[in-house]
């Protein structure tokens, strides 16, 4: 795991990977930013398939993103197998698809959660910049470390 605010301050590639029924896949990403979302910068918020609840956050992380697998990969198989972990040791998933968000609303595109949400496959080795949908708890103190599913590797290069 690495803590985000490290992660971002210093710059940092993590080299992720993890083990799915496909095999092995690897990826590096680079955390550009990590903010709460407001609903003014969603539009038509109404239109999200996924209502949030009252008592959550919506927080948005850009990423930079290069496939180190082999073949082309889904959008599933990578970024979004990230997960984000407290101080506690809780587990927050990226959010759960929601098709105006990722891919019918303007913000999509401004903001590029878009870019893995798409239908295209991520080829390998070359970069991709977008974002990423948490719903964490509404809490602007917690801090959170970077992990990944299926008890994969997450490592500063």
């Amino acid at each position: 795991m690495v803590p985000i605010k490290e992660a971002i301050n210093n710059g940092s590639w993590l080299h992720c990977e993890y083990e799915e029924y496909k095999g092995i896949i690897k990826f590096r990403i680079k955390v550009d930013s990590f903010r709460k979302l407001s609903f003014s910068e969603i539009d038509n918020p109404e239109e999200m398939e996924y209502l949030l609840n009252p008592h959550a956050t919506l927080w948005l992380m850009s990423v930079d993103f290069i496939n180190l697998t082999n073949i082309p990969i889904d959008p599933y198989y990578g970024p979004k197998y990230l997960m984000l972990i407290d101080k506690d040791g809780f587990n927050f998933h990226v959010r759960k698809s929601d098709s105006h968000l990722e891919r019918f609303s303007s913000f999509s595109e401004t903001s590029g959660v878009n870019k893995f949400y798409s239908e295209g496959d991520l080829i390998p080795k070359i970069k991709v910049t977008g974002s990423l949908i948490f719903e964490l708890p509404d809490d602007d103190d917690a801090e959170y470390s970077i992990s990944i599913k299926n008890n994969g590797i997450v490592q500063e290069v």
